[in-house]
Formats: C-alpha cells, sequence, structure tokens
C-alpha cells in the first residue's frame, strides 16, 4: 500500500500534461495494482478524467458537465469514451462494469489497459455482457487470466 503523498506524487506527470487523476479524500492509501491501472489508462491519449474511489476507477475522455469531478463512462454515450472498473481488494477483483467508445479500437485500448500487466493473484470478471462479442474477444485475447466466471451464465 501506497501512501497519498506516494500515489499523487506517481500521477503529478498526468496532471501537468492535462490529464486530471482524483483520489476521493477519504482514501488515504492505494495498493500498487490500482495505482498501475490508472496509470496505465492516463497513458491512453484520449483519456482525460480518472477519478479513484472507494469502490471503483472509472476514466473517461469527458466529465459530466454539472458534475466536473465524475468522468462519463455510460454504455451508448454519443461522445464519451470511458470505462469505469469496480475493484475488492480483498478478494482481488476487477469487475468490468461499464466500458463505452463511439471510436473503434478504443475500448479495446482501455480493456488492454487493465489487462496488461494484469497482477497475480487477482482475477478479471465482466458481469453484465451486453457487448454482442466484444468480451468473448477480450477473454480469448487474454485466456491466460484466470477470469472468474459470472455466476449467472448457463
Amino acid at each position: 500500500m501506497l501512501k497519498r503523498k506516494e500515489f499523487e506524487a506517481m500521477f503529478l506527470p498526468f496532471k501537468k500534461s492535462g490529464t486530471q487523476i482524483w483520489v476521493i479524500t477519504k482514501i488515504k492509501e492505494l495498493p500498487i495494482e490500482l495505482i498501475r491501472f490508472a496509470i496505465n489508462l492516463a497513458e491512453l491519449d484520449f483519456i482525460k478524467f480518472i477519478r479513484i474511489d472507494a469502490n471503483g476507477i472509472a476514466a473517461s475522455s469527458e466529465n459530466y458537465p454539472n458534475r466536473p469531478k465524475v468522468p462519463i463512462t455510460q454504455m451508448t454515450h454519443s461522445t464519451a469514451i470511458g470505462i469505469e472498473v469496480l475493484y475488492d481488494l480483498r478478494y482481488k477483483i476487477i469487475d468490468f462494469f461499464d466500458i463505452n467508445s463511439p471510436i473503434k479500437g478504443h475500448g479495446g485500448k482501455m480493456a488492454e489497459a487493465i489487462l496488461k500487466d494484469f497482477p497475480e493473484g487477482w482475477q478479471p470478471l465482466v458481469f453484465n455482457d451486453w457487448s454482442d462479442g466484444f468480451w468473448d474477444k477480450i477473454k480469448e485475447k487474454y485466456k491466460h487470466l484466470d477470469w472468474m466466471n459470472d455466476p449467472f451464465e448457463d
């Protein structure tokens, strides 16, 4: 676990280059795995806003107009490119909760940002797959990972 001053220093170069990374105030420490996920997302040239809260990481090209620290990750949004993953530190699970990309290929880049160098002992999960094949392709590409099964699948 890294203390707030340590991870804020790691995020500073991105802030200076125009990508805003917010961590809610009540979070005083973060595991290096979550910091790496955020940094990998921040390295994507179309991601400009990242928010880390007690349950998830949201990253997007846009924020909600009246909520300047809330990245838009809503599926079917006409312009925002974004992703939200939920995490569980106790069980070491990353759940791909929301992903949207009106530009072909950017969804894969966001998934790749989370899955590349995926931490050992963690499991990725897609609880609700509305993608019509996107996640099947991603799971095939990353079949070496220990994907958690959706308990509601056949």
